[in-house]
């Protein structure tokens, strides 16, 4: 096929992709991103065309296993951490491919940093990610989408490098509170690049309510306010209830300010990425079906099965 004809397939391959229903619409609408930038490529750059069909067929067939596993009715859990091994050993053979892609135009550049993030962000390896979206939206990746994903992965890498989740206490535990806010602070910048001149865009809501978590966790209670009510008044339907249950807890216990702690009662989505993973045995069949529905990464996989040690193992022994 020649370039063009590639492209189609690309574009066919995507919107197979959005079709499983383990696939979450950020990821189909970055790759959407991506091709966009690819299609203003010069055709002589095969290298970067075939780096982006090996990531959206890896994907493919990600989603494909993850999908039959969900929904397996003789699910058997040990073959779970090869299945991560696999996938880990493909990512990292993916993001190898493309540090070696010289890029020359803003468009090259801006798809090869964006493939490159995604395959890092599957790996667990949150600055590499951040790194690589900075590249690309230096180089003209400024759709508010890339915002959004550069100040959620700012604010996960401040979570799991300078905080730590405490059990007992239900507590978040900052480590170094210096780092730890000037990421939230970078965090908060980039969702508010990537707010529309409108403010009433789709998105605008969800930037507007991941704004107003990244002000509770900094105790700044009024910040934290505005912001959720503007996610609910763009989007009320989606973030009506949720922002309800952050309003009640902000307006009954206030800001609880503290150099070491952050308020006890955080977002469920931020305690979850916070909170020790455990291995899922063969009589948590149900609860492990639930928990593959919510998988968001391949480091994830190899977390909650107890067999991210042995994918780094086996990768380290390859290399």
């Amino acid at each position: 096929m020649d370039w063009t004809e590639r492209l189609v397939q690309i574009r066919k391959d995507i919107e197979r992709l959005a079709r499983f229903p383990t696939v979450h619409e950020i990821l189909v609408n970055y790759l959407q991103v991506a091709y966009e930038h690819l299609e203003n490529c010069q055709p002589y750059c095969n290298a970067l065309l075939t780096a982006f069909e090996a990531v959206v067929s890896y994907e493919l067939w990600h989603h494909k296993a993850m999908t039959k596993l969900a929904g397996s009715q003789e699910l058997q859990i040990r073959y779970l951490v090869p299945l991560g091994v696999e996938m880990r050993t493909a990512l990292m053979k993916l993001v190898q491919k493309l540090e070696r892609i010289s890029a020359y135009s803003p468009d090259e550049i801006v798809v090869r940093e964006l493939l490159k993030a995604h395959c890092y962000y599957q790996l667990g390896e949150l600055e590499a990610t951040v790194n690589c979206l900075e590249e690309a939206v230096r180089h003209g990746a400024t759709h508010p989408l890339i915002y959004f994903i550069l100040g959620y992965n700012r604010h996960r890498f401040a979570l799991t490098e300078y905080a730590r989740w405490e059990p007992v206490g239900q507590q978040l535990v900052v480590t170094d509170k210096e780092a730890f806010e000037r990421l939230l602070r970078q965090a908060l910048e980039d969702f508010r690049n990537g707010l529309s001149y409108s403010g009433r865009e789709p998105l605008d809501a969800r930037l507007h309510f991941w704004m107003g978590m990244v002000h509770e966790m900094l105790g700044e209670q009024n910040e934290a306010i505005n912001s959720y009510q503007k996610a609910r008044e763009i989007d009320p339907e989606a973030y009506g209830e949720e922002v309800q249950q952050r309003l009640k807890h902000l307006q009954a216990t206030g800001a609880e300010k503290s150099q070491h702690r952050q308020p006890s009662s955080l977002p469920a989505e931020l305690q979850e990425e916070t909170a020790p993973f455990k291995p899922i045995s063969e009589t948590e069949l149900e609860s492990f079906r639930k928990a593959i529905s919510e998988i968001e990464t391949v480091s994830d996989l190899l977390k909650r099965m107890g067999g991210l040690s042995k994918g780094k193992e086996s990768l380290e022994e390859e290399n």
